[in-house]
């Protein structure tokens, strides 16, 4: 009896006033009532399961066609590279309604929607739980195009082209999943991988700050100045090998 009011206060808070009458009330929950829980067995719906309908795993990089989408949907695109050897997507497709939809990742990371499509990476294994959070019209800008918007843009771009992803080697290597499995052996074959993984480690943080410089270049004076960044990695690295062939 005692949480009667309260959940009255907030299903009252929740309701935002129309102006054709007097007394109507019109309640938007924030969520979708239907979240995506990314677990070791997989992908799960949690809620509403209605609102989501699976369209099939494809292999990153193969030739496939989704299904039409109208404006009450969009696709949702899990990724993990990890997955068998090329990697795939697992395509989902969302029912939001008319209202505009962004991605909410584990309750704080908000990934936007675009063209009615959404591509979240869950190879590392920090991604858990997927909601939809409706966007309030009053503070979508215009502006789409905006400065900080087409440097992020142009940003994401760099990556995307790039040879090479931050610590890729070592989110290759680390795997626990065999920890108990095997008698023992699958714990054996952890250690010989998280040994792997620390010497990874050290390459990676080498290559991660040299493409870092190229983004940076990429960002400032395009391809032409990442180009040149990586040339004078290159360069430095075959001098150095050259150095210490000769003073061996």
């Amino acid at each position: 009896m005692t949480l009667i009011p309260l959940l009255l206060a907030l299903v009252l808070a929740g309701c935002d006033p129309e102006g054709e009458g007097k007394g109507k009330v019109k309640y938007k929950p924030a969520l979708l009532p239907v979240a995506l829980t990314v677990g070791p067995d997989g992908v799960a719906v949690e809620g509403e399961a209605s609102i989501v309908t699976p369209i099939g795993e494809f292999s990153i990089g193969a030739e496939y066609s989704l299904p039409p989408r109208d404006g009450s949907t969009i696709y949702v695109l899990l990724r993990d590279r990890k997955k068998g050897a090329t990697g795939f997507d697992r395509v989902f497709k969302v029912q939001t309604g008319r209202d505009q939809f962004t991605v909410v990742v584990n309750g704080t990371t908000t990934i936007q929607v675009k063209d009615g499509q959404v591509l979240i990476d869950v190879t590392g294994g920090a991604v858990k739980k997927i909601q939809f959070k409706r966007v309030d019209q009053a503070n979508v800008k215009e502006g789409g195009d905006s400065y900080w918007s087409s440097v992020g843009a142009k940003w994401s771009r760099g990556w995307d082209s790039s040879l090479y992803k931050p610590f890729v080697f070592t989110r290759w290597a680390y795997d626990d999943s065999t920890i108990d499995k095997w008698c023992g052996l699958g714990f054996v074959w952890f250690l010989l991988r998280l040994a792997l993984t620390l010497v990874l480690l050290l390459v990676d943080l080498v290559l991660s700050s040299v493409f870092l410089l190229a983004q940076i270049a990429y960002l400032v004076f395009g391809s032409t100045g990442r180009n040149v960044v990586w040339g004078i990695a290159i360069l430095l690295a075959v001098v150095a090998v050259i150095r210490r062939f000769l003073y061996y």
